[in-house]
C-alpha cells in the first residue's frame, strides 16, 4: 500500500480582496473621524481641512462596509451577529460598534454638507432646513462622539485578526498599531491628492506635509520596535516572518519591494516638505495611498498563503487574482461615484470645494 506524505494541501482563502477594501475604506473613515473634531476647531492647524475631511469621511463611511456585505459571501449572514451573542467574538463587538459609528459619521457629515447649500428647489430647501441636522456645539459634540466610535472601529478592526493563534505573522500587538498608522498615511495621502487636483487659494499645505511626516516616522519606529521585541522575546510574528523570509523567495521579494516603497516615500516627502503643492506631489500622494492598501493586502491575502500546518506555502488561486482587479475597481468606483454625487450638487450650488 503506498504512503502518501502531504505536505500542503489545497485550501480555498476565507478572507476575500473585499476584507482588504474594507479595512482600506473603513481605515480611511476612521481617522477622518478622529481628526475631524480638532479641524472643527477656529485656529486648528488642520481647520482648512474640515470640509475634505467631513466628505472622506461620510463617503468612506458608506463604502466600506458594502466591501464587508460582500465579503460575507451571503450578506444576510450579518443579521446572525444580532440574533446569537457571542461577546467573546471582536467580529461580534464589531458588528455592534460599526452601525454606530457609520450613523454617526452620516449625520456629521451631512450636517456639514447641508450648511453649505443654498438650494433654489423647494423641495431641496426644505429639507436642508429640517431641524434634524445639529450645529454649533451639538455637531462638534457629535463629531467627537462620532471619533470616540472611531476608536472602537480601528481597536475591533486590529484585534480581530491579532487575535487568531494559528496565524502566526498576525500574532503581535504591532499589527493593530500599524493598522493604524497605515490608514493615517492614506488618509493624508488623499488630503494631499484632493488638494492637487482641486486647489485652493488660500490652503497651507505645511501642515499637512508635516502630519506625513510624523506618521512616516512613527511607521518607521513601529516596524523597528516590531523586529526589536520580536528579536529579545522571540515573539510568534518575528519568528514566523524570518521562516518565511529564509526559506521562500517571494517572500524575500515582498520585503525589497515593500523597502524600496517606505524609502522612496521618504524621501519624496522629506525633499517637498517646505516645498509648494504643484503636480510633483502626485506621486508621493498616490504612494502613501499605494503603500497603506498594500500592506492590508500582504496582511489579509499573502498571510494566507502560509499554511497554518506544514510546509510550502498556498497558492492564491488565478480566479481569485482576477476577481481582485473587479473588487478593486468596483468599490472604487463606488467611491468615485458617490464622490462626484457630492462635487456635482456643490458646483451646481455655486460652492468653492473647500
Amino acid at each position: 500500500m503506498p504512503v502518501i506524505e502531504l505536505l500542503t494541501t489545497h485550501a480555498d482563502a476565507p478572507w476575500l480582496p473585499w476584507a482588504v477594501q474594507y479595512f482600506f475604506l473603513i481605515g480611511l473613515a476612521a481617522t477622518a473621524a478622529l481628526l475631524l473634531p480638532l479641524a472643527l476647531i477656529e485656529g486648528s492647524s488642520l481647520h482648512p481641512w474640515r470640509w475634505r475631511l467631513a466628505f472622506i469621511m461620510g463617503i468612506s463611511a458608506v463604502s466600506g462596509p458594502v466591501a464587508l456585505l460582500a465579503d460575507l459571501h451571503q450578506p444576510l449572514r450579518f443579521w446572525h451577529f444580532y440574533t446569537q451573542l457571542t461577546p467573546s467574538s471582536w467580529m461580534w463587538i464589531g458588528a455592534l460598534i460599526l452601525p454606530i459609528f457609520v450613523t454617526l459619521a452620516l449625520v456629521v457629515s451631512l450636517s456639514m454638507l447641508v450648511t453649505l447649500l443654498a438650494p433654489k428647489q423647494a423641495w431641496l430647501k426644505w429639507w436642508c432646513e429640517l431641524p434634524l441636522w445639529p450645529t454649533g456645539k451639538v455637531l462638534h459634540g457629535l463629531a467627537w462622539l462620532t471619533a470616540l466610535s472611531a476608536v472602537g472601529i480601528l481597536i475591533y478592526t486590529g484585534m480581530e485578526v491579532m487575535v487568531v493563534r494559528s496565524r502566526a505573522l498576525w500574532d503581535t500587538a504591532w499589527l493593530p498599531v500599524n493598522f493604524l498608522l497605515t490608514a493615517f498615511l492614506a488618509l493624508f495621502g488623499l488630503l494631499l491628492l484632493l488638494d492637487i487636483l482641486f486647489p485652493r487659494v488660500s490652503a497651507q499645505i505645511l501642515p499637512l506635509r508635516r502630519n506625513m511626516l510624523l506618521t512616516l516616522g512613527a511607521l518607521t519606529a513601529a516596524m523597528l520596535l516590531w523586529a526589536l521585541t520580536g528579536v529579545m522575546l522571540g515573539s510568534p510574528s518575528w519568528t514566523e516572518a524570518t521562516r518565511i523570509f529564509l526559506n521562500f523567495s517571494f517572500w524575500r521579494d515582498l520585503l525589497l519591494v515593500s523597502l524600496a516603497g517606505g524609502i522612496l516615500l521618504w524621501v519624496l516627502c522629506w525633499a517637498r516638505r517646505r516645498s509648494i503643492v504643484n503636480r510633483l506631489d502626485v506621486i508621493p500622494a498616490l504612494l502613501a495611498i499605494l503603500c497603506a492598501w498594500g500592506f492590508r493586502w500582504v496582511v489579509l491575502m499573502n498571510v494566507q498563503t502560509v499554511p497554518k500546518y506544514g510546509a510550502g506555502l498556498y497558492h492564491l488561486s488565478a480566479d481569485l487574482l482576477g476577481s481582485a482587479g473587479i473588487i478593486v475597481a468596483g468599490t472604487i468606483g463606488l467611491w468615485l461615484a458617490m464622490a462626484a454625487v457630492v462635487w456635482a450638487l456643490l458646483d451646481n450650488m455655486g460652492v468653492r470645494h473647500g
